[in-house]
């Protein structure tokens, strides 16, 4: 897979999992009375109806990784002639990449979450 290819399907990736972890609009005209800390942004980001989508969405995700590796593996070994190959380790990684990148959008979506509604209650 070349590098624009990667590219385009980090950008769909990160769009859908934004647009299923940003809480409707209606979750967040609510007036914080106190100081907004990151661990309650995690929790408003995590408790509302469209996460459940955006996991269920990294759930698909993996399977499809994991079946789709595992159809290769067959395929190769079926209609070959070579020795049989093992592909696991290569699946592991890439579905613990993809695991780990959605952790790191996930708690960069919370703290930037965080930043704004600061900076909303400052001005």
């Amino acid at each position: 897979m070349g590098v624009s290819e990667f590219t385009v399907m980090i950008l769909i990736y990160s769009g859908i999992m934004i647009f299923f972890l940003v809480p409707f609009k209606k979750n967040q005209s609510e007036e914080i009375k106190r100081p907004f800390t990151f661990k309650e942004s995690l929790l408003h980001i995590t408790f509302h109806k469209k996460a459940l989508l955006a996991l269920l969405s990294l759930g698909f995700l993996l399977v499809a990784i994991w079946s789709g590796y595992e159809q290769d593996v067959y395929h190769f070994n079926a209609h070959s002639g070579f020795p049989p190959i093992n592909s696991d380790s290569k699946t592991i990684f890439y579905m613990c990449a993809t695991l780990g990148y959605t952790v790191i959008l996930y708690f960069l979506l919370a703290f930037c979450f965080s930043l704004y509604i600061s900076k909303r209650k400052r001005v």
